[in-house]
């Protein structure tokens, strides 16, 4: 496949390139690496603390604009977001009406950030000059940013390719891997990143406690196992792993929701950091938050919070008041995603990768699941509705279909916009068909077709690797 190939002629550690970052205001700043020329300069990149570790901090830096990608076109995709745009990257996704002529989703990036992860194992495993306690942390880094990625392309595309070297010839000839197998990979990845990191959050020198979480730790690392567990449907596994964050005193659930997204929250197990120069706070923020009305032709300041999420409120549910912006123009209303709310050059928030809210939720689905201690479920669902300023779950407590309701409506409005929630927990609940066979049509789209809940491979790959199938559909 083409996007595993960086250079030709340099095929190894050319993506390790120059960064940089500044973590945030009071941290170090990353340091800089000149862009190797050979593959003799690339590798020894390894051969020096601080070159190793920027190279895997330019990965963070690079997927700066993710959380919004993924959060716009899952939202677009499902019923979470509505735009009058004609952009095709805005109007097919919300049509549901994907192509495979069109690039869709995050396949060519997910596998770039894949590539340079995987380089860096094979560079540190390699090397003898690395600090022990710094190859350790970059290593369980890399795992985790290779994990991250691949979890997201299989609940995208189904079955996918699973690269887990730099070996280009290998990889350019790949056949799609079973998404169980992804799972059980992403599973082994994560489970050496937790013995590999650090337990406390560290700043540039690897050493040093950083108060920002915008490095993974172990923490990191089970929050994203502890989801994985729940989508691969091991739910004694998923309760178990949540439980440990649940425990954790350095986390809890930050009572003031305009707070939740802010640099120094306490409910963040890990966020993106800002690379300098800054020139505003989140992508999130910048494109989300309209100053007028949403534009009819651009992919950015175009999605509003659609009617179906509007009236999944309660009465009285804070989220909606704190996390909902409106903006009147012409007499019109628009209200759009305001969880990230600066869009100035002082930085107060961070992009939100894993947060502690949703670990309440998965602890309480894994309960449910196995029909087990639905009264601790219960309590889960609650501290999220009390947070809310909402009463506490009314349904039958001996129920688990409604207290799976239940769970599942708090997640719909507690993780909306955030990496696309929505979609995936329609997919993964069997619900996909009856909720989209009603809203496609309502978005001006086709007949709902239940192939059109994956992704389309894009043609491009399929072109250069003989062996990539399409999905069905396209």
């Amino acid at each position: 496949m083409a996007m595993y190939i960086i250079n030709k002629e340099n095929r190894f550690f050319l993506v390790v390139i120059a960064l940089l970052m500044m973590a945030g205001p009071g941290c170090k700043k990353f340091v800089q690496v000149d862009p190797p020329s050979t593959q003799i300069v690339a590798a020894s990149v390894f051969n020096d603390n601080n070159a190793a570790t920027a190279a895997m901090t330019a990965i963070y830096s690079q997927m700066q604009a993710e959380s919004w990608n993924m959060s716009q076109i899952s939202g677009l995709l499902a019923d979470e977001l509505q735009s009058p745009s004609s952009a095709g990257d805005v109007y097919r996704p919300y049509t549901n009406a994907m192509t495979a002529y069109s690039t869709f989703g995050p396949w060519s990036r997910a596998y770039n950030y894949i590539f340079e992860a995987n380089a860096i194992i094979e560079g540190l495993k390699k090397s003898t000059s690395i600090n022990a306690s710094i190859q350790k942390q970059l290593t369980g880094e890399a795992e985790f940013i290779r994990a991250f990625w691949h979890f997201y392309l299989t609940n995208c595309y189904g079955d996918i390719p699973l690269v887990t070297t730099t070996d280009y010839r290998n990889n350019s000839l790949l056949t799609r891997t079973s998404r169980s197998q992804v799972y059980d990979q992403v599973i082994f990845d994560l489970t050496d990143a937790i013995n590999l990191l650090n337990i406390n959050y560290v700043d540039a020198s690897d050493t040093a406690t950083s108060p920002y979480h915008i490095r993974p730790n172990k923490a990191a690392a089970e929050a994203l196992l502890a989801r994985v567990y729940l989508y691969a449907s091991k739910y004694s596994e998923a309760e178990a792993t949540s439980a440990i964050l649940l425990a954790d005193t350095r986390y809890s659930l930050v009572q003031d929701l305009t707070q939740v997204f802010h640099m120094n929250s306490r409910e963040a197990i890990w966020q993106l950091g800002i690379p300098t120069p800054v020139t505003y706070n989140t992508v999130d923020a910048y494109n989300f938050i309209l100053q007028a009305a949403p534009s009819p032709v651009t992919d950015i300041n175009c999605a509003t919070i659609s009617a179906w999420l509007l009236d999944s409120f309660e009465m009285g549910d804070n989220r909606q008041k704190a996390w909902i912006g409106n903006i009147t123009v012409g007499g019109t209303t628009y209200y759009y995603p305001f969880k990230y709310q600066n869009i100035s050059t002082n930085i107060t928030e961070y992009s939100m990768m894993l947060r502690l809210a949703e670990q309440y939720l998965i602890h309480a689905e894994a309960l449910v699941r196995q029909n087990k201690d639905l009264s601790q479920a219960i309590s889960n669902i609650n501290d999220i509705r009390q947070r809310a300023g909402l009463g506490g779950y009314a349904g039958p407590t001996n129920n688990a279909d409604s207290i799976m309701a239940a769970i599942l409506h708090e997640r719909q409005v507690e993780l909306f916009t955030e990496w696309g929630h929505r979609w995936y927990d329609l997919i993964r609940t069997g619900n996909i068909n009856n909720v989209m066979s009603i809203v496609t049509p309502l978005k001006g789209g086709a007949a709902w077709k239940p192939e059109w809940a994956l992704f389309p491979i894009p043609m491009s790959e399929i072109l250069v690797d003989p062996k990539l199938t399409q999905n069905e559909g396209y």
